[in-house]
């Protein structure tokens, strides 16, 4: 091999090396740059978990509350049941006597009718 040859064939391997470096650089570059881009969308994922948690958080004492109101209006529900109960039994009550108080109210009417038509009352 001559000294020319040698010599282009140096200049042929630097000229490769060169190529080679700048190569490893764009994939260097290119590989910050998606590192970069992971770490972003990291730092949204991480946002959008904490929004999550927050979220999550306010629908358990939404919920927490509900259970409360729901409670609540079942033992208001029970008083009330109890309350229609009682009204139920006076009005029960209150057509018994209503029904004695027709009776009374009818012998009057007869006993009266038979004063009118000149029969003097009866004792039983």
């Amino acid at each position: 091999m001559t000294d020319d040859e040698t010599l282009t064939n140096l200049k042929e391997f630097a000229r490769l090396m060169l190529q080679w470096s700048r190569n490893t650089e764009e994939r260097m570059d290119a590989f910050a740059e998606a590192q970069a881009s992971f770490a972003a969308q990291m730092a949204e994922l991480a946002a959008a978990q904490a929004n999550s948690e927050v979220k999550i958080a306010a629908l358990a004492d939404a919920q927490i509350r509900t259970e409360g109101v729901v409670v609540a209006l079942g033992e208001r529900m029970a008083e009330l049941a109890a309350a229609q109960a009682h009204t139920d039994q006076r009005m029960a009550e209150l057509a018994a006597a209503q029904a004695h108080t027709d009776q009374r109210l009818d012998a009057l009417i007869d006993i009266v009718g038979g004063i009118h038509d000149g029969n003097p009352p009866q004792r039983s």
